[in-house]
């Protein structure tokens, strides 16, 4: 498992694993889709199809969040239409895709 406190930690994180080396992202139970929580949370990355099914598992634990492919192209869809984006756009575009399950451009 591969942890990230803060989503600045996350998105360093993230350019250095592909879509193939990670499975799904989870998050502390107490976590909601704001934009503070989201700043500070806790992430956690499954790296085996084994260890994901484990952390699906451990419900009292861990509350399954986005799958990683997902979350990467959330933010390369956003970086592909604003290469300049903020720290904070990426989050917007992160809750408007967990709001709508569409991508924001």
């Amino acid at each position: 498992m591969i942890t990230a406190t803060g989503f600045t930690n996350l998105l360093k994180i993230s350019k250095n694993i592909s879509y193939y080396e990670a499975w799904g992202l989870f998050v502390d139970l107490d976590f909601d889709d704001t934009k503070k929580c989201i700043e500070s949370a806790n992430y956690y990355l499954s790296e085996t199809t084994d260890e994901d099914e484990d952390m699906y598992e451990q419900d009292d634990k861990y509350l399954a969040w986005l799958e990683y492919a997902t979350f990467l192209d959330i933010i390369s869809n956003k970086l592909d239409h604003h290469p300049n984006a903020s720290e904070d756009d990426l989050i917007e575009a992160v809750i408007y895709y967990l709001e709508l399950d569409d991508f924001l451009d």
